[in-house]
């Protein structure tokens, strides 16, 4: 028996289905009818119950009637008060008992003493002693004497020490029903064999009445007494499949624990129900089993059948048979699988065409191919193309195959998961030459064969044009930056005169204010004009170079943005009002604090208003300051600056043009507003250099809007790579500088003066500009770090006033680098009381360079900071600046000063 064949699963598929089913019925048919015969059966036990109850209930009313009877007449009235014997013998002879089934008379009076007591055996048909209990009426015996009201009685079931009483007790009262009462009659009726047999008689059912204390009931109905215990009026209890127990408690008069009625059915009702599950579960099955069947004959008649001719036809078609088909019989779905199968053969036989022409189109494309293609085991090569054995220098291509693969290409396997792998080898040939080569390598199958495919590429001459175009971009860096290191050098050469320009005219405007005729003012306020503008350029042109050269810095600290904007429009107005141009200002009101470099955003909103106000006649020119909302709260947010205009405009073929150096919109642009075109360059950079960047909207003759949006709070890790991106940082370029000499006459030499004093600043280029030395300021330790890598001057007087740690970091890095460690540095003084000391490394200088050195170990010597050809300079500098009250010493470390120093190095 085949268990995976589709007959025999649909076959066990039904039987278990079939199963399943039957048994959730069958689940179903006990839970709803059992469950219903069930509570038919306990409702008929409590029926039963409740009859063997009702009919207690009626003897005991029975019995109550009777004592009644005798209690409201004259004559028990009278008996009770005068006891007469003639009275007992004519009411309460043996047959008055015996005619009311009566056990026990007692005539009790007020006082509660006994007139008369009789008790009668109905079995034994005589008089018997009364039971010690009722000897007396007092106790628990009271509550039969006296009722609280004189028509009331008490009746019940008195349980005695061996024996179970009906009994009745009613107030004796007159014929009329009138009291008081005389006393209490009470009657007892006993509920023996005799009696209990004819109750059963009389239901129809049989009982035993138990006393609820009895040891022997609580083991035997233990089921009845908890339930009856907890409460419920009527217990039921299956003893087994034929009978069934109905219990009841009832009180006692005595208030002990009472009597346990039980009544034992037979269980006519279950089984009922039992024989109505089986007959239903036997139809169910009969039913279910001819269903199955039916199921199954009928599948296999239109189903298996035809699936099985069709598997044989299936199967009879080999793989040289692309023409054959399967027989379509019916428009069933068995029917539109043939009619699939068909068409999948046919797909079989096209593709099947289609791989021998692609076969032979690979294998041609192989043959053409520029690239070797070379298969091998590891070992040996079991193809190879004809551009293989010509890249080889294996011709012709048999000798190749079957050959050992060469070893570099052996070597070569793919990836594990069989990613292709690519590298550069050099191959040998069998000639000697050596050519460098590109390898893919990839997983090859052929059948159940594995092997490795290499395509290998010539790539000798790509090499050698990658080398020349390498050449050719060292060449071009070289060039662009020895053309920054040149814009720079020369940009602070010119600075020197027009410093010098500017000062004089200034001070002769002050020296000749009032002597002066009014065009000789005009002709100096020219030449300060004309000088300002020209060292703006240079400026301009200076902080191109910083930028290129990644050495522009950004200063980053928090920035009132309104008042840095109303200084701004401030200074603007005067530049406005030549061309009767309107300038305001609309500032979102969360513009509040931004993180940025304000110098720098200063510079760029300068230009891009000035621009603005240059290009509009008549017009307006506002800036609109907004933000734009981050994703993450107010640190991601941005500032939009936006100059608009109404001034002349550019066309769409003029904008691509704004931001190229030394580039306006066109000629005339240049020619009627002036200018270098490097305003907006630089300001893009420094834009980018803050993070953002620069848009522009324009059209001819209505105005134009420059935005720049740059982030509310610039990172210092980002404007650090920001700095550097700006063009990549390139060490610096000495140039030989041919100017003339201050010393010699015939060569201008370069100094870099490095204090934060604005006096000296200012007087220190002044003083020396008129003997032909050049002089660059700075401010900060920090920017004369940047210009001395830039310039490369020929000394660098550091003023000794600057903090310990500034002079230390300064000298520390300019040792660092290789471009500035060979700099000389002199030390500067302004203090004249040194004039007459002789300086001999001081402990500031001292403690400056220890500091500059960082992790020097004990007993290390500096080396000098002067060389042997900046001593002329120095005693040069010292003529020129002593009068002024300026020190100018060389720092000597291990060793005294000396009119010729040791010639050494570095910082």
């Amino acid at each position: 028996m085949n268990l995976a064949s589709l007959r025999m699963r649909i076959l066990l598929a039904t039987f278990l289905l079939f199963g399943l089913l039957l048994g959730a019925l069958l689940w179903l048919v006990g839970s709803i009818i059992g469950q219903g015969f069930a509570e038919v059966e306990e409702r008929t036990v409590a029926i039963r119950v409740e009859q063997v109850v009702n009919a207690l209930t009626n003897n005991l009313a029975n019995l109550t009637r009777v004592t009644r009877d005798y209690a409201a007449w004259d004559d028990s009235f009278a008996f009770v008060r005068e006891p007469d014997q003639a009275f007992i013998e004519n009411n309460f002879a043996d047959s008055t008992f015996l005619n009311n089934n009566i056990t026990y008379v007692a005539f009790v009076n007020i006082d509660g003493e006994i007139v008369y007591e009789k008790v009668f055996d109905l079995e034994l048909g005589e008089q018997v002693e009364p039971p010690a209990v009722l000897r007396r009426f007092d106790g628990r015996n009271a509550q039969f004497l006296q009722p609280d009201e004189p028509a009331d009685g008490l009746a019940g079931l008195l349980v005695l020490e061996d024996r179970l009483w009906l009994l009745a007790a009613e107030p004796i009262l007159t014929s009329l029903g009138e009291g008081p009462p005389a006393g209490t009659l009470l009657m007892a009726r006993d509920l023996n064999r005799l009696e209990l047999a004819r109750l059963a008689e009389l239901t129809r059912l049989p009982f035993t009445l138990t006393r609820f204390d009895d040891p022997a009931i609580h083991h035997e109905f233990a089921p009845l007494t908890a339930e009856l215990a907890a409460g419920e009026p009527i217990a039921i209890y299956p003893r087994d499949d034929q009978t069934i127990i109905g219990a009841t408690k009832l009180d006692d008069l005595y208030g002990g624990s009472g009597v346990l009625l039980t009544v034992e059915l037979p269980r006519e009702v279950y089984q009922l129900g039992q024989q109505t599950s089986r007959q239903y579960m036997l139809t169910l099955v009969g039913i279910g089993l001819l269903f199955g069947l039916l199921i199954f004959i009928s599948l296999e008649h239109t189903v298996l059948r035809r699936l099985i001719t069709l598997r044989d036809q299936v199967g009879a078609i080999e793989s040289n048979q692309p023409e054959a088909r399967v027989a379509v019989k019916g428009r069933d779905e068995i029917a539109q699988l043939a009619t699939s199968i068909n068409a999948m053969l046919e797909r079989l036989m096209q593709a099947q065409q289609r791989i021998i022409e692609s076969s032979q189109r690979y294998r041609q494309l192989t043959e053409l191919s520029p690239d070797a293609i070379i298969v091998h085991d590891g070992q040996t090569v079991r193809y190879a193309n004809s551009a293989a054995s010509q890249l080889l220098g294996h011709l012709p291509p048999q000798p190749l195959v079957g050959q050992p693969v060469d070893a570099t290409l052996g070597a070569l396997v793919p990836q594990p998961d069989g990613t292709p792998v690519l590298r550069d080898r050099m191959l040998v040939r069998p000639d000697g030459s050596v050519i460098e080569t590109e390898v893919v390598v990839l997983p090859f199958r052929e059948g159940e064969t594995v092997a490795t495919q290499a395509i290998v590429r010539n790539i000798t001459q790509r090499k050698q044009i990658e080398k020349a175009l390498r050449e050719a971009k060292d060449a071009s860096d070289a060039a662009n930056r020895a053309k920054s290191q040149f814009l720079a050098t020369m940009s602070h050469e010119l600075r020197t005169p027009l410093t010098a320009i500017i000062g004089y005219a200034e001070l002769l405007t002050l020296s000749l204010e009032d002597a002066a005729t009014a065009e000789v003012m005009r002709d100096l306020g020219r030449i300060k004009s004309a000088g300002q503008q020209l060292l703006a350029l240079i400026n301009d042109v200076l902080d191109l170079s910083k930028i290129e050269a990644g050495r522009m810095h950004v200063e980053l600290k928090p920035l009132n943005l309104p008042e840095m904007l109303e200084g701004i429009l401030a200074m603007l107005r005067p530049l406005a009002e030549p061309n009767q141009n309107a300038i305001g200002m609309v500032l979102h009101p969360r513009a509040g604090v931004m993180m940025t470099d304000e110098m720098r955003l200063r510079q760029v909103l300068l230009n891009l208003l000035s621009n603005a106000c240059k290009f509009t006649h008549q017009g307006t020119v506002t800036l609109e300051v907004t933000v734009l909302p981050g994703d993450a709260g107010s640190s991601s947010e941005q500032i939009a600056f936006a100059v608009h205009d109404t001034g002349i405009g550019m066309s769409p073929t003029q904008i691509p043009m704004l931001f190229k150096d030394f580039m306006q919109a066109d000629a005339s642009t240049t020619r009627k507003y002036g200018g270098t075109g490097l305003g907006l360059a630089l300001s893009q950079r420094l834009a980018y250099l803050l993070g953002g960047e620069i848009t522009v909207t324009s059209q001819p003759g209505v105005g134009s809007t420059f935005t720049l949006i740059l982030p509310r709070v610039l990172a210092p890790e980002v404007a650090e790579t920001l700095r550097t991106r700006v063009l990549p940082a390139v060490p610096a370029v000495a140039l030989t500088s041919s100017f003339p000499d201050p010393v010699a006459g015939t060569e201008t030499q370069m100094l870099l003066c490095v204090s934060e004093d604005a006096t000296l600043a200012e007087h220190i280029p002044r003083l020396l500009a008129h003997v032909g030395l050049h002089v660059e300021m700075a401010g900060s330790s920090a920017e004369g770090e940047e210009l001395a890598a830039v310039l490369l001057p020929d000394l660098i007087l550091l003023d000794m006033r600057l903090a310990i740690f500034e002079r230390a970091a300064l000298l520390h890095h300019l040792q660092q680098d290789p471009s500035t460690s060979s700099l000389p540095v002199a030390m500067l003084f302004p203090d004249s009381a040194h004039a007459d000391t002789q300086f001999d490394a001081p402990a500031q200088v001292r403690e400056a360079h220890a500091l500059a050195q960082g992790s020097a170990e004990p007993g290390v010597v500096l080396p000098s900071l002067v060389t042997r050809d900046t001593t002329d300079l120095v005693k040069f500098l010292r003529q020129i600046l002593a009068p002024t009250g300026w020190i100018v010493e060389l720092p000597m470390f291990g060793q005294a000063q000396t009119d010729e120093p040791v010639e050494t190095h570095g910082v």
